[in-house]
């Protein structure tokens, strides 16, 4: 099993302070099968403008999705925003080869 970690979208200061950008969170989550290289394009400043200076976590992310087969199937996900406003996700993705 490939575990990987960090939160979505999340800002805990500032004038951005509370900021969840859902629509980043979802496509960055769909693009993790559907075109994992386009993630890695972005830069710290777009995560960071994108997902608040928190979110730049969502680069740990391309760890756990570099260890898969580029063509990796969705299994299962999982979004929520719990009341610490820190966006979260969890997803399973399975190699299609182990299918």
């Amino acid at each position: 099993m490939i575990y990987g970690t960090g939160g979505m979208s999340h800002q805990l200061q500032g004038e951005r302070a509370g900021l969840i950008n859902r629509q980043f969170d979802t496509a960055f989550l769909d693009n993790l099968t559907k075109d994992p290289l386009s993630l890695t394009r972005l830069s710290h400043t777009e995560y960071m403008r994108e997902a608040g200076s928190e979110g730049v976590e969502m680069v740990m992310w391309h760890v756990m999705r570099g260890a898969l087969d580029l063509d990796a199937a969705e299994v299962y996900r999982h979004y929520h925003v719990p009341a610490s406003n820190t966006a979260a996700a969890l997803m399973i993705l399975e190699n299609r080869s182990a299918a």
